[in-house]
């Protein structure tokens, strides 16, 4: 009998310190105490790196209803696209819309909130700032 609750006391200890080292106990209090746009705004930041936060709030604040191209000039972020934090299957895409995460030198300021819009060797034209936040921006193309 004494064997037996000792075998169950060990058990117990080992279950601890498994779920302590894959840290499921700071994982359960955050992804309980945090939405999910805060989580995923923390983990992809606001507006460096892949910018969840700046994207998810230009979709929430303009109720966005279309695919968005999204520009990412952030030099270390591997693959340059975040479209596909808002992606919505089977819709076209608003290319008289675009928005401009962590841009450093892609736009050249003209007057009157107006833009000409570089990126990587492509002219996309002359825009107007919607919204900037630092170095992010939506931008809607003129005609």
């Amino acid at each position: 009998m004494f064997f037996k609750n000792i075998k169950n006391i060990y058990l117990f200890i080992i279950l601890i310190f498994i779920l302590h080292m894959n840290q499921f106990f700071y994982n359960f209090y955050v992804v309980s105490k945090f939405k999910i746009d805060d989580r995923l705004t923390k983990t992809y930041g606001y507006c460096e790196n892949s910018s969840y936060g700046f994207i998810n709030d230009i979709f929430k604040l303009y109720k966005i209803k279309k695919n968005i191209p999204i520009l990412n000039d952030n030099p270390n972020f591997s693959f340059n696209n975040s479209v596909w934090f808002k992606y919505i299957p089977n819709k076209e895409f608003d290319e008289k819309k675009i928005i401009l995460l962590n841009n450093k030198n892609s736009i050249e300021f003209l007057n009157n909130n107006k833009v000409r819009l570089i990126f990587k060797s492509k002219d996309y034209g002359i825009f107007s700032i919607l919204t900037q936040f630092e170095d992010c921006y939506y931008l809607e193309k003129n005609d």
